[in-house]
């Protein structure tokens, strides 16, 4: 049908126009990066008889959330995050004693029989998992956070838990002391005011070792000079390698591909490719839609039911086809308002229309989807002959610099795994 409008994408966000052979396409309004100014969100926690300020985690503090959706949509970034955070594991954890003979410094391991104890708390608290889930979370979010437990009279650690970085959020800054004090763990962050936050004093992240000591009455407090052990028995050690810039929440290096756009570009091939062989499709123009601009057209028409606004989406759809289409419309003018962001020092628009002047043949997206998994895997870190992200026979790699990439890769990794251990 020449007058169809067929819907594409994970959530069907984009569209193609058969009637004018009009590729229809979403545009981030702010981009979902953004950070967040002179904000906070006060919470009233369950353990805790005081009202503690969070910062928020991206402009809608959903940003966690949001960058692992976007990792498991797109084969490329979520292949490469996975491949990071086995990277991250290594060889695992072994138990071993540092022996120093004939000049040299070498590690023994130790079985169970003769450090039994040590052996009990790694098997009790499954470190091997706790350091998986660590891994995965300083790959996609760039920090992880773990909860340590002490027993009832503060003497040593019985419980180690990792808590998941996509649910956590950091209390501001203490104004006396410069310390971020708190940690907060709500499944609820982004959606409201979350009613079952969990806050728990967060070690010093500059010097946690040093601070925990303190804590426990293992050293002098430096303002009096005397050991004091808390009462608290619980704390959340902050595993995160800092970016610059960055005070509160990290923004890993990688990130750089949904800001530059090859991201988008990448998880747009496929569902073209796709569309063309289902419908046989010809594009002509590719228009962006700004997401605000359904907003404000629902605002404006008074339109609030899902049902009514997804038929008014479709209506302005086929009357934006029609408009492209119409040989009656041909030398006429598309007129359009648009705003500019001063802190950003860009031009906002509701409404970009593209024309494209190559037609699609059937080829011609196998070197941009080449393209834009090599500038993925560049950015992520990972050679892309690692990950067979590069199609064609002439590009592939022999055992021995299959091997030597990878232990470049081990030796690279080693920052990550020494802040996890």
């Amino acid at each position: 049908m020449k007058d169809q409008v067929y819907y594409f994408g994970a959530d069907n966000e984009n569209a193609y126009l058969a009637k004018s052979g009009a590729i229809v396409v979403k545009q981030d309004s702010t981009g979902f990066l953004d950070d967040t100014r002179n904000q906070k969100v006060s919470v009233s926690p369950k353990n805790k008889s005081v009202t503690v300020d969070f910062i928020p985690w991206g402009t809608d503090n959903g940003l966690p959330v949001q960058v692992i959706t976007k990792i498991h949509a797109n084969v490329t970034v979520g292949s490469n995050a996975d491949f990071n955070a086995k990277m991250c594991y290594g060889d695992g954890i072994m138990v071993v004693r540092k022996v120093k003979g004939n000049g040299a410094v070498t590690f023994e391991e130790l079985t169970e029989s003769e450090v039994p104890e040590i052996f009990d708390f790694l098997d009790n608290n499954n470190i091997i998992r706790q350091f998986q889930d660590c891994g995965s979370d300083m790959v996609a979010l760039g920090d992880s956070f773990v909860e340590l437990t002490f027993d009832r009279q503060g003497e040593k650690i019985v419980k180690v838990r990792q808590k998941e970085a996509a649910f956590s959020r950091l209390s501001k800054q203490n104004e006396t002391n410069g310390l971020v004090e708190y940690h907060g763990y709500s499944s609820f962050w982004g959606e409201k005011i979350p009613d079952d936050c969990i806050v728990t004093p967060l070690l010093d992240r500059e010097a946690p070792l040093y601070d925990l000591k303190i804590r426990m009455g293992l050293l002098p407090d430096e303002k009096t000079g005397n050991r004091r052990k808390t009462s608290e028995r619980r704390f959340i050690l902050s595993l995160g390698v800092p970016t610059p810039g960055r005070f509160y929440y990290n923004k890993p290096y990688w990130w750089s591909i949904f800001t530059s756009g090859w991201y988008d570009f990448s998880c747009l091939i496929p569902f073209f490719k796709k569309a063309l062989m289902q419908n046989e499709m010809v594009l002509k123009y590719e228009v962006s839609i700004n997401e605000s601009f359904w907003a404000k057209l629902f605002k404006a028409e008074g339109v609030t039911k899902p049902e009514e606004q997804a038929a008014r989406k479709l209506a302005f759809l086929k009357q934006l086809d029609e408009f492209l289409a119409g040989h009656k419309n041909a030398g006429k003018s598309f007129i359009k308002h648009f705003r500019y962001d001063q802190q950003k020092g860009i031009e906002l628009h509701d409404i970009i229309i593209k024309p494209i002047e190559s037609f699609i043949k059937g080829g011609e997206y196998i070197e941009d989807s080449e393209e834009a998994n090599n500038v993925i895997c560049y950015a992520m870190g990972v050679h892309p002959s690692l990950q067979g992200a590069s199609p064609g026979k002439s590009k592939t790699i022999n055992g021995t610099e299959a091997r030597e990439l990878f232990i470049i890769k081990q030796a690279l990794t080693k920052p990550l795994r020494q802040a996890l251990l």
